[in-house]
């Protein structure tokens, strides 16, 4: 009788099988002060502002509005007062009002600055490693890079200038469930790319509203501890 074996068989299934790339963000980097928790056990609707970086041209600025929104929006949501940025920005213009911390309090109604020192959309996660739903894991000829985001917030309280803490989060993608699909369709879209024959998004503008949001509210959730 004649006698088959399974392993070509298993061989066919295992070389079939999807194959993945996955990124982990680094961990968020958090500095609260102790006055800035009792600021928030006392205030639990404080008065803000979301201060930004002057990027100094018009269509920069446009392109990240809807971002300086959606962190606005979650700060709404989580029970805090926003205030204009534009209409503080032109009190704080005074040259009065920067040196005088409580006039600059009194004329803005403002209790915290929430500054946005950096907001980074070109961060290089890369990979040659890839994995198998079935439990299988390799090398890849070529290394895969795919663009992460960075975020940081300094929070000071207005009415002594004091500062009163730094909140640092990541976005990586490919991070969710199986990460992403290594397929033939992926492999000539990096070729192209890697070759500049093809416009690419760093992070797509959804992805980084909801990063935003996400993030503002672990900012909020920190804050509060």
């Amino acid at each position: 009788m004649k006698k088959y074996t399974l392993l070509p068989l298993l061989l066919l299934v295992l070389s079939c099988s999807p194959k993945y790339i996955k990124f982990n963000p680094a961990g968020d980097e958090i500095t609260t002060t102790e006055r800035l928790s009792e600021f928030l056990n006392n205030n639990p609707s404080p008065k803000i502002v979301l201060r930004t970086p002057n990027t100094g041209q018009a269509t920069e600025e446009n392109d990240v509005s809807s971002l300086y929104s959606a962190i606005e929006k979650e700060f709404l949501s989580q029970g805090f007062i926003v205030r204009d940025r534009n209409l503080f920005n032109q009190v704080i213009s005074n040259n009065e009002n920067t040196v005088d911390y409580a006039k600059l309090k009194a004329k803005t109604d403002t209790d915290l600055i929430i500054e946005l020192i950096k907001l980074d959309s070109e961060v290089i996660y890369e990979t040659n490693k890839y994995f198998t739903d079935k439990g299988r894991n390799g090398l890849l000829k070529d290394p895969y890079k795919q663009y992460g985001a960075i975020v940081e917030f300094k929070v000071v309280l207005i009415d002594n200038n004091e500062f009163a803490g730094t909140y640092k989060f990541h976005y990586a993608p490919c991070a969710e469930g199986l990460g992403c699909e290594i397929n033939e369709s992926f492999k000539k879209r990096m070729k192209r790319i890697e070759k500049e024959r093809e416009g690419y998004v760093v992070v797509e503008k959804d992805i980084l509203e909801d990063f935003m949001r996400d993030a503002t509210a672990r900012f909020v959730e920190d804050m509060r501890k």
